[in-house]
């Protein structure tokens, strides 16, 4: 199945949809076709494990690298229980994936075999939130406050607003809106309410914590 960000932008194509989600910016080729962006916000990616991984608050770039490799595959190597790390991955075209590649991982670094690849983030943070020992890189929702997982601070950072925009925490998302470039009444209505001071002030009361 497409990601909501291609799912999105297929659907404003075929005259689906008036507006599509999208956690990337538009390319050439998508301005091209007649599409036109509008970017709300920064959201943090965040790594998150499930409440069973006990004593685990903080996690360094090098124990990631050696997660998502295969190097560690116990939690107990980081303080934690005596357990397996699930460790739960999007596919390499996954927007959120190619954040995680350009903070932490790098280009050429090899997965290991044992991480569970999902095609959509809402499966994986569905799936995530419900088993035991799991671990994921995900957009930070306010779903997941109030779900059975835990978010991770990366070396000694956590993912708030501040660290956002002070460049501290370096895994983020923007997150926005793709359009027709002649759109409807209703959605120059929208794009307009957004951008007002009322729509910005909204916005600006659902930070990044």
């Amino acid at each position: 199945p497409p990601s909501q960000t291609s799912g999105g932008i297929q659907g404003v194509k075929n005259s689906l949809l008036d507006l599509g989600g999208l956690s990337r910016q538009l390319t050439e080729k998508d301005a091209r076709d007649d599409l036109a962006y509008l970017k709300l916000r920064e959201t943090p990616l965040v790594l998150i494990v499930h409440e069973s991984v006990s004593n685990i608050s903080n996690i360094t770039a090098e124990e990631i690298n050696a997660i998502y490799q295969g190097e560690i595959t116990n939690w107990q190597d980081l303080g934690g229980p005596d357990e397996r790390i699930v460790l739960f991955d999007l596919a390499e075209d996954e927007n959120e994936k190619q954040v995680l590649r350009r903070a932490y991982l790098g280009d050429d670094l090899k997965i290991t075999p044992d991480a569970i690849v999902f095609a959509e983030d809402d499966e994986l943070i569905e799936t995530a939130a419900i088993t035991p020992f799991s671990m994921a890189a995900v957009p930070l929702e306010d779903e997941l406050i109030a779900s059975q997982v835990n978010i991770l601070s990366i070396d000694g950072v956590d993912p708030s607003a501040y660290a956002l925009v002070s460049g501290k925490y370096v895994m983020s998302l923007p997150l926005g809106f793709v359009f027709n470039k002649t759109p409807s009444a209703e959605t120059q209505d929208f794009v307009a309410f957004v951008t007002s001071a009322e729509g910005q002030s909204i916005l600006a009361e659902s930070p990044a914590e």
